[in-house]
């Protein structure tokens, strides 16, 4: 079975389709609880600031802000419309198993027609599949090899991962779990001069690129090259504060976003401050994708929310949303519907390419060795659990995602014609 011609061009085609209209706080009204908007250069004369507004509303502490504005994303979706996934080969398909995602057939994804470009796919993970990207970005991704953030702390990794030194005595003394902030891989992004260069480059990790070409197929996005990533951790009081993403020189290809663990309030505007962003849920295993006007957009992570549900766990249908305080206290409740486990294709558009996406030559057997094989009987996956570390490591392992947020940013660098930086 061949590739699927149904390509959205990064630049183009996501502008097309997608009818873009103005909605505050994702087309609800806005609550008059913010303060008279800031004013800010954009390099083409002074305009108000409305993203700073809105940013410190979702961080604000006392009183917590509230999330009724928040976007979730999912059925039924009036603030934008779901798309077909495209087909992919039998080969991409396999790998897709082995990485932990299920069919592609089955997606859900979503744009938003406030953002034009912005894509987000609801949960496409197996259980298992999210556990193995969990303790992925935990024991391997920060090591010596990578930059991380862990050297401003005179911190230098060598022999030993940054998760081996937190699970030693002196580690857990120190409090050196909650240190690590970022990681990069493949090119390294330099935070002070904000730009990539062939000094600072590195091995992209095989199973990540893996990741993104099945993911990037799938939208049809097929010459996507994973060749920088950026992997943040976010602790219950973290930020990100509002920015573009503009380093890369090929800023028409797509940017993937990977969310593990607890949910977050992600905001997304325009190409100035001057646009009002829209708040979106994004929850674990939830992947966005930035493409054509939405790429260079502003956008921030004002609040990190701790949720119930452990989809890395068990594959649950719904979650009950807790806003806490830092010392785990939960000061407000929100229930959020999420049917993260059951992925409905009803129309006889979509259910073309269900039916047709896997042929009989192309049928992908389960495979009980594979370790981000889904598991659909909890006792089984408890013992898939039980058996991949020692007892410790796998409750440090699950302790900590249930305290914190994983997001794994990956972009192209080079354009297509290149096959490295320019001096």
């Amino acid at each position: 079975m061949g590739v699927s011609g149904c390509r959205l061009s990064s630049s183009v085609s996501c502008r097309n389709l997608y009818d873009a209209r103005e909605i505050g706080f994702g087309g609800r009204e806005e609550k008059e609880e913010h303060q008279p908007c800031s004013m800010h250069d954009s390099g083409h004369g002074i305009e108000e600031d409305m993203f700073k507004d809105v940013f410190k509303f979702y961080k604000r502490k006392k009183p917590p802000p509230d999330l009724g504005h928040v976007l979730q994303v999912d059925d039924p979706f009036q603030e934008g419309m779901q798309i077909p996934p495209c087909a992919i080969s039998c080969k991409d398909q396999e790998d897709a198993q082995k990485i932990g995602l299920v069919s592609h057939s089955s997606w859900k994804i979503y744009s938003l027609k406030a953002h034009p470009g912005l894509l987000i796919i609801l949960n496409p993970f197996t259980s298992q599949g999210q556990l193995e990207w969990i303790k992925t970005c935990l024991k391997e991704f920060p090591c010596a090899s990578n930059k991380t953030n862990l050297a401003s702390h005179g911190i230098t990794l060598s022999d030993n991962t940054w998760w081996q030194l937190t699970c030693s005595s002196e580690g857990k003394k120190s409090g050196l779990r909650k240190k690590l902030r970022w990681v990069t891989l493949g090119y390294h992004h330099n935070w002070d001069t904000k730009e990539y260069s062939e000094d600072l480059h590195g091995d992209m990790p095989a199973s990540l690129k893996k990741l993104c070409a099945v993911v990037s197929k799938v939208l049809g996005f097929n010459e996507f090259q994973a060749e920088a990533a950026i992997i943040n951790y976010y602790h219950q009081d973290s930020t990100l504060a509002p920015h573009t993403d503009h380093s890369e020189p090929y800023a028409e290809a797509p940017l993937f976003s990977f969310s593990f663990g607890q949910s977050a309030v992600f905001l997304i505007g325009g190409p100035t401050k001057a646009t009002k962003p829209s708040a979106i849920y994004l929850h674990s295993g939830d992947v966005m994708v930035m493409t054509g006007p939405s790429r260079l957009a502003y956008h921030a992570v004002p609040r990190i929310v701790l949720v119930n549900e452990e989809p890395w766990r068990t594959e649950l249908s719904k979650g009950k949303v807790c806003e806490c305080k830092e010392d785990s206290e939960v000061n407000q409740e929100k229930y959020v519907d999420r049917n993260k486990s059951t992925f409905a294709i009803n129309s006889p558009e979509e259910n073309v390419f269900k039916k047709g996406s896997l042929d009989k030559e192309c049928r992908v057997k389960e495979n009980s060795e594979n370790m981000f094989n889904k598991q659909s009987n909890k006792s089984h996956e408890r013992k898939i659990i039980d058996g991949m570390a020692d007892d410790s490591d796998i409750h440090d392992i699950l302790s900590y995602v249930k305290n914190n947020r994983i997001n794994m940013n990956v972009r192209q660098v080079l354009k297509p014609s290149m096959d490295r930086l320019l001096r």
